[in-house]
């Protein structure tokens, strides 16, 4: 009899988090598969004091506008982030507006001065998208790469320097974004996370902000949330297997 309890108990917990050590199943789709001959429209748009680079399909149908998907570069790159970029086009070939942002911090800000002007102009693209796409800003993820990532947590943590956590979005991707206990447990949106397990720009243990998430009693956080953790130790290593995750991610989000 005990067995029979604890295997439901088992299977429900691999139910609601899925984390893996190293996930290949999200492979990169097929040279044959038709969506990689799918035309993509990219645009640069200049924003207040920034520029952020827009993909899309010109036809528009409920297929090619799905979401939005708002990501931000890490240090010495911009809107041209190659690696964003080609994340971006992968999303819009399978239908959602995926935009590659710069952001426009000047050197010295304080940490709530950097959360204030972040917040503001990632909140500037959403509502340029959101009104020229016309898609709810319910179907908006948001996050980015290395520092990109950073600014976005700041987002959707609550207590966080000079900004109160952004509102109504989907979800939120972090992509080796350090992270640790905490932030995992009180993180306010679902979180898809890429890392590798050491990370050692970051300073970081990705078990740690996998362990956060698991114990994440926000609602619907941990049962939406799934990440990708590459055994060994570096910072973005494996940018093929960060692009599948996330189109696989962003795919079961927003379907």
């Amino acid at each position: 009899m005990k067995k029979l309890l604890i295997l439901p108990a088992l299977f429900l917990s691999l139910l609601t988090f899925s984390c893996s050590d190293d996930d290949s199943s999200n492979s990169t789709p097929a040279a044959d598969d038709p969506t990689t001959r799918i035309p993509v429209k990219d645009e640069v748009m200049q924003a207040s004091t920034f520029k952020y680079k827009r993909f899309y399909q010109e036809a528009e149908t409920e297929a090619t506008r799905k979401g939005i998907v708002i990501l931000a570069h890490g240090d010495g790159t911009d809107e041209n982030d190659a690696t964003l970029n080609d994340q971006c086009i992968a999303l819009a070939q399978q239908g959602y507006v995926a935009v590659t942002t710069s952001y426009d911090i000047p050197e010295n800000s304080t940490l709530a001065e950097t959360n204030l002007r972040f917040k503001g102009q990632i909140n500037e693209v959403i509502v340029d998208l959101t009104t020229i796409f016309d898609i709810p800003r319910n179907k908006v993820i948001i996050g980015g790469l290395s520092r990109g990532g950073n600014n976005s947590f700041a987002l959707v943590l609550p207590g966080q320097a000079g900004i109160s956590p952004i509102e109504g979005i989907k979800g939120v991707i972090l992509e080796c974004s350090g992270g640790d206990t905490w932030k995992g447990s009180a993180i306010l949106f679902p979180v898809a996370y890429m890392s590798t397990l050491n990370d050692d720009v970051m300073n970081a243990n990705a078990n740690e902000f996998k362990t956060g998430l698991t114990q994440n009693n926000n609602a619907g956080v941990a049962t939406a949330s799934e990440c990708l953790i590459i055994p060994g130790t570096g910072h973005c290593t494996d940018s093929g297997k960060y692009k599948a995750f996330v189109v696989a991610k962003v795919k079961q989000w927003l379907p």
